[in-house]
C-alpha cells in the first residue's frame, strides 16, 4: 500500500497539470523547521512559500512553520536530521549546514540530509559604521596589514558570518580579531555602538540600515551588486572567490524520492509566479530556484574552502 501511494505521488508530479494529492502524500500537516527566531530573511522566506503553497492548493495538507533557534542553528538542524524520513518534517536553512560541521560544532553536514531544492540566495558584504576610520575596504586592508588582529570583527562563531570573513582574511593576508556578538540585531548594535569595527550583512540589510549608520565597503558577489554599484567585490581586492548565502530546503536522509519530487514541484511552482518572486525580493532574498544537483556542488565547494581554516576559526578572539 505504501509503495502504491509513493508511486502515485511520483506520477502526480510528472503530470503537467494541477496536482491533486487526495489519498496520497501528504496525508497530514508537514512541519517545516526554521533554525532561527521568527522574523528575518530565512523565516520570512519560509512563511511566504508556506502561504503561497496553501493559497495555490499545491499540497493537500498545510505546512506548519516551527522556529527552533539555538546553538547557531544546530538545534534545529539536528532535530531535522533525527526526524523520521517520511516527508512530514522538513527544514529551511543556509550554508550553516557546512560551517557548523567545519567548526566541529556538529558531526554532520549537508550530505547527511536529502537536499530538496534551493529557493533563493542573499548577496553578502562587509560593512562598518558610517563614521568609521575605514572609509573604504582598501583603508581597512592597509590598516589591518600594518596592525594584525587589531580590527574587531563582530561575528557569530561557527556560522557563515564567521567563516566567510575568515576566508577573506586568509585570501588577502590579514587577520581580524573576531568578537562573538551573536545574531544580526546584536551585530548591528555592536557596530552602531562602536564596540566593533566591521561585520557581515546581506545587501538588503545594508540598504535597510543605511539611515541609522551602517555603511557597506565590500561585496562578496562574483560581480558588483547592482544595488551597491560603487562597492568593490572581494575579487577586486585580492580574494579569489565569490559567494552568496543560499537558502536550502532539506529532509531527513532516506526520505523517498517521490515525496521529495512532490515537494520540489510545489516550491518550484510558487517561485514561478512573478508576484511571489517580488515578495521574496522584499525579504532581501534573490528568488532563484535550484535543484539538488545545483545545490550539492555549491555546498561541497564551500566546505572544501573553509575546512582548512578550522584551527583559526576555533579561536576567534586570540
Amino acid at each position: 500500500m505504501i509503495f502504491r501511494v509513493l508511486v502515485l505521488s511520483f506520477l502526480l508530479v510528472a503530470c503537467s497539470g494541477p496536482i491533486s494529492l487526495s489519498g496520497a502524500y501528504p496525508e497530514k500537516p508537514i512541519k517545516v523547521i526554521v533554525p532561527t527566531n521568527a522574523g528575518g530573511e530565512t523565516d520570512g522566506l519560509a512563511r511566504l512559500i508556506q502561504r503561497s503553497i496553501a493559497e495555490k492548493k499545491l499540497l493537500s495538507q498545510k505546512m506548519v512553520i516551527v522556529n527552533l533557534p539555538g546553538a547557531g542553528g544546530t538545534m534545529g538542524t539536528r532535530r531535522i536530521k533525527q526526524s523520521k524520513p517520511d516527508g512530514y518534517t522538513l527544514g529551511l536553512w543556509h550554508s550553516g549546514f557546512v560551517t557548523s560541521k567545519a567548526m566541529g560544532i556538529v558531526d554532520y553536514d549537508h550530505t547527511d540530509f536529502e537536499l530538496i531544492c534551493m529557493s533563493g540566495y542573499t548577496e553578502l558584504g562587509l560593512g562598518v559604521h558610517r563614521d568609521s576610520q575605514f572609509k573604504t575596504i582598501e583603508d581597512l586592508l592597509d590598516y589591518a596589514r600594518k596592525n594584525p588582529r587589531s580590527v574587531k570583527f563582530s561575528t557569530n562563531v561557527g556560522l557563515p558570518v564567521h567563516l566567510i570573513p575568515l576566508l577573506f582574511a586568509e585570501e588577502t593576508g590579514i587577520e581580524f580579531r573576531f568578537i562573538q556578538t551573536g545574531g544580526g540585531s546584536q551585530r548591528l548594535a555592536s557596530i552602531l555602538g562602536r564596540h566593533t569595527d566591521i561585520t557581515m550583512f546581506s545587501t538588503t540589510a545594508f540598504l535597510n540600515f543605511e539611515e541609522v549608520g551602517l555603511k557597506p565597503i565590500l561585496s562578496f558577489s562574483a560581480e558588483r551588486d547592482p544595488l551597491m554599484p560603487d562597492i568593490p567585490t572581494a575579487k577586486e581586492v585580492g580574494a579569489d572567490f565569490g559567494l552568496v548565502e543560499i537558502r536550502v530546503w532539506v529532509a531527513p536522509k532516506g526520505t523517498p524520492e517521490p515525496i521529495l519530487e512532490v515537494l520540489r514541484h510545489a516550491i518550484r511552482s510558487v517561485m514561478e509566479d512573478p508576484e511571489i518572486s517580488e515578495e521574496i525580493r522584499a525579504f532581501g532574498v534573490v528568488p532563484k530556484y535550484g535543484t539538488s544537483e545545483d545545490v550539492q556542488p555549491m555546498l561541497d565547494e564551500l566546505l572544501e574552502k573553509v575546512a582548512p581554516l578550522v584551527s583559526k576559526a576555533r579561536n576567534p578572539g586570540r
